[in-house]
């Protein structure tokens, strides 16, 4: 009897390898979302950090701080989408890794019935041999 073979090996090993390469896409993914958050949060703190109007200011002086403070405003609106759009391309790479994940396990668990269906029919084919070698000698013991 030939050794084991698995008769999918070929989609196995495809399923494993897009496994793995989604999880790397997934873990860019995540790089750029965080990368994504830290640029926020920069964002915000010098929002945060932004110096308070008090007393008497020039008018330009006004003016320029009211533009700091939108030009910041309008960046954190524009950086919170980035970060929207980050999230949803990791919990769509998350599903995409999950999915792929699921259909690897699948034929792990083919592969591993498989493979108790073979060392199922190579204990029957060792028993079966040695019961024959058994029942000829004992055919050559009694009748000779």
């Amino acid at each position: 009897m030939a050794g084991f073979h698995f008769s999918l090996e070929k989609v196995h090993s495809y399923k494993l390898s897009l496994e793995k390469q989604l999880k790397l896409q997934l873990a860019e993914a995540r790089r750029r979302q965080e990368e994504a958050e830290a640029s926020l949060e920069r964002y915000r703190s010098l929002r945060a950090g932004a110096p308070v109007i008090e007393g008497a200011v020039a008018v330009e002086e006004l003016i320029q701080k009211a533009a700091y403070m939108e030009a910041l405003d309008g960046r954190i609106a524009c950086q919170q989408e980035e970060v929207t759009r980050a999230s949803r391309v990791v919990a769509q790479g998350r599903e995409r890794v999950k999915a792929a994940m699921q259909e690897r396990k699948v034929l792990d668990r083919l592969r591993e019935r498989q493979f108790q269906a073979y060392n199922y029919n190579l204990a029957r084919e060792e028993q079966k041999q040695v019961d024959e070698a058994a029942g000829s000698r004992f055919y050559r013991r009694t009748f000779e």
